[in-house]
Parts: structure tokens; sequence; C-alpha cells
């Protein structure tokens, strides 16, 4: 009896420790016992801010996301929930560059639909204020123009008097360098101000092309000849590339396809919008919309061009009174264009047609961001019809450029060139650029 009673207790101990070892948590599956490829996979899809967070936990990861492999992992995984602006600001010879950080699943903070006539949608009252004092980080530098950005690396243009120089850096690594100076012009060419930046993923090539006028005295028919030269990042000189097209202004978003473009001042339709192939090093037209005609191009205000959903994109103000966004759906083939959406301007509460002469860039999820008449950040969903008041820009008015913030590195960059000097800058939330 005292045997079976024994028994039956051993039997019972044996079932609850089996009931309380399934009820212990399970212990964590350890990241580091996954292959290194899918751990590189893994980081790759996170937001940068925390990939640069993880180069602090351990000596591995800090080797994978060094790796330039990594770097190019996270250009084409990265999530697009957000996007990234830099302001611009210059005072006297000195300029500073701030860079922000917006969630694009944020909360409409003000807006105006065209079935809200009596609402203003600009109103700044209660709006965050983009300043130095919010910014994720800067840094600051002498005068400075902002080319472009590309690959998460900027290009800037340093306006020094005699002796202009471009420089290159990668503002979240810190890292800068300065390009061989661009070939002598004056004084037969002077710089025309317009500058491009754009990657070629073939040749694996980052190049930077600026376009001059002709300025001799000795002809002065060709006063308004135009000239490029083009550069590209690992060389040691620029390359004269003669009869360039004219930019009329600066695209808030020209690189696709390998390729860099322009909205021209020519009066032609056909020569409306100039290409740059970055493979080739050759100047082309890309051909408008169908209904783009001499007599219906001087009712056009305002043009611009950018890209939409991975196509070009043209956005123009037609008589004042229509804002128009038309998409190439198939590069190079000019039956292809659609139009993508309109805003009327009666339609929608104090909406002016400067309001729209700013454009940034076209979001993730096809909404456009630009810069209001009254300095605030606003976006327009053409979805929903709506503005969204953003934030304001508070009393100074930079430049405003988008950007994508990146881990390739100038030191992967100029491998196999021309040695160059990249500098490294102190790390913390405010960088100062010497180049």
């Amino acid at each position: 009896m005292v045997l079976h009673d024994y028994k039956r207790r051993r039997w019972q101990n044996s079932i609850n420790e089996q009931q309380c070892s399934n009820t212990k948590p399970s212990q964590p599956f350890p990241l580091l016992d996954l292959p290194l490829h899918l751990v590189s996979d893994i980081l790759s899809r996170l937001p940068l801010t925390n990939i640069i967070r993880c180069t602090c936990v351990c000596k591995i990861f800090l080797k994978l996301i060094k790796d330039p492999y990594f770097a190019k992992l996270h250009l084409a995984r990265g999530p697009a929930l957000t996007t990234n602006l830099i302001l611009q600001e210059t005072v006297g010879r000195l300029g500073a560059l701030y860079f922000f950080t917006f969630d694009l699943c944020e909360s409409t903070l003000s807006s105006c639909s065209s079935n809200d006539q009596n609402v203003c949608s600009y109103s700044k009252c209660g709006l965050p204020i983009l300043c130095r004092i919010n910014a994720e980080f800067s840094f600051r530098t002498e005068r400075v123009t902002l080319i472009g950005s590309c690959n998460g690396l900027l290009c800037l243009y340093f306006d020094s008097g005699n002796n202009p120089f471009y420089g290159i850096c990668n503002p979240i690594l810190g890292e800068c360098t300065k390009l061989p100076q661009p070939t002598a012009s004056a004084p037969l060419y002077t710089y025309a101000k317009y500058s491009g930046f754009g990657y070629c993923s073939r040749l694996k090539q980052y190049k930077v092309v600026r376009f001059l006028h002709l300025t001799s005295v000795e002809n002065p028919m060709n006063s308004k000849r135009i000239v490029a030269d083009l550069h590209t990042l690992g060389s040691d000189s620029w390359r004269r590339i003669e009869d360039a097209p004219c930019p009329k202004r600066n695209s808030f978003d020209p690189f696709l396809n390998g390729a860099l473009h322009w909205i021209t001042n020519s009066e032609k339709p056909s020569e409306l919008i100039s290409s740059f192939d970055l493979e080739k090093e050759k100047f082309d037209f890309v051909p408008p919309p169908p209904h783009f005609n001499a007599a219906y191009m001087r009712k056009v205000s305002w043009i611009n061009i950018g890209v939409l959903r991975g196509n070009l994109c043209i956005c123009y103000i037609y008589e004042d009174a229509m804002f128009e966004a038309w998409v190439m759906r198939e590069y190079g083939v000019k039956e292809t264009w659609r139009k993508e959406f309109g805003i009327d301007m009666k339609f929608y509460c104090k909406l002016q047609v400067e309001d729209l002469h700013r454009p940034i860039k076209f979001v993730s999820n096809g909404d456009l961001w630009f810069v209001s008449s009254s300095d605030s950040l606003v976006s327009f969903s053409p979805e929903k019809r709506t503005f969204r008041e953003l934030r304001s820009m508070g009393p100074w008015n930079p430049r405003v450029t988008a950007h994508d913030l990146s881990l390739v590195s100038l030191n992967d960059v100029f491998k196999g060139g021309t040695k160059m000097q990249v500098k490294k800058s102190r790390r913390g939330r405010t960088f100062v650029f010497g180049i």
C-alpha cells in the first residue's frame, strides 16, 4: 500500500513537472544562428536610424553593415514609410544644411478640400515649425549650392570667388571630398548656374555635369551657345561636351532611367524636355505630351519635371488657372503620356498660382509635396483631392530638397579610380564640413 502510494506520488510529480516545463517561456531564437545573408536581409529592411544603432550591438553587425553589399541592399529594400528633406540656408558667406525626417503616415494637421470653401488651406495656427533646433542633424560649411542628391550622396557647389569647386558628401556617415577643379572657363565661358548629379548603374559610376554660356566677344552670334563639362567620380579631370541644350530651371526630381532631365528654354515643343544619358554621355530630347504644340505652350506660365512612381512626370500651370501632372507610362514613347491629375485653382480656398511654383517631390504614396507662397510645407493628395499643411517654415525662407539617406561610403565610390582624400567629419548632431 505504501509502495503503491509512493509510485502514485512520483507519477503525479512527473506530470506536474512536465506541465510546468510546458508553461515555461520559450528561449529566444538567436538571430546570429541564421546565415549571415539572411541577417543582412533582415537588417536592410529597417529604417536607417535603427540600422546605425545596430552597429553598436556587436562586431558582427558592424562588419555586416559596413560592407558595400549591405549599402546596396538597403537602397533597394529600405522602407518607404518616411521621406527626408534638406533645408538649405545661406547667410553671407556661410551656409548650412538641415535634415528632417517625416513619417508619411502622420496625421493631418490642417486640410482644405474642394468641398470646404470657408477654411483657409494655409493657416499656420498650431503648426509645428521646421527650425534649426528640431533638425535631425545638420552640417555647416562655406557658401554652398546643393546641386542634387543621388543614392544618399549630396553634390555641392562651392562658389569661392575665382576658384569655385564641387564637393561630394554623405552626411549620415560624415564623409566628404573635394572634386578636381573644373576646366578653366573664363573669359570664354561663364557658369550658367545649372548642374546635375546622377548614377549610371551599368557602369557603376557617379557623374556630375555642369552647363556654361559661351561669352566670346569675337563672335557675338554665338553668345547664347551652351556647352557642358562632365566629371566622373574617381577620375582626375573634366571633359567638354559641345552644343548642349540650355536648361530653363533646375528640375525638382531630375534623375530617371540612368539619365538627368531638364526643361529647356526652347520654343520648339520637340525640344522642351532635354535628357542626358549618363552611360552614353549624350544629350537627347524626350517627346512631350501630344497636345503640347506651339500655341498650347504659349499659355503655359510655369513648367517643371519630376518622377512619379518610377515614371517621368511633367507638372505645369495652364492659363494661370489649372495645375496638371502628366506621366509618361513608357519612357521615350510619346503616345504613352497620360494625365495623372489636375488642380483647378478656383475650387480651392485661397490657393494661388505661386503656391505650386516650388514642388519638392512626389512621395511614395503619390502625394505631391511643395512649399507654398506662405512658406509652409504642404502635401496634396490626388486620390483624396485634399491639401495637408504639414509644417511651417518659420521666419526663414530656405531652399527645400528631397534626399534619401544611405550607407554608401565615398571610399567605396572612389575605389579603383584616382585616389581622392575622403575626410571624416565630427560625428554628432551637427557636422562641420571644411572640404
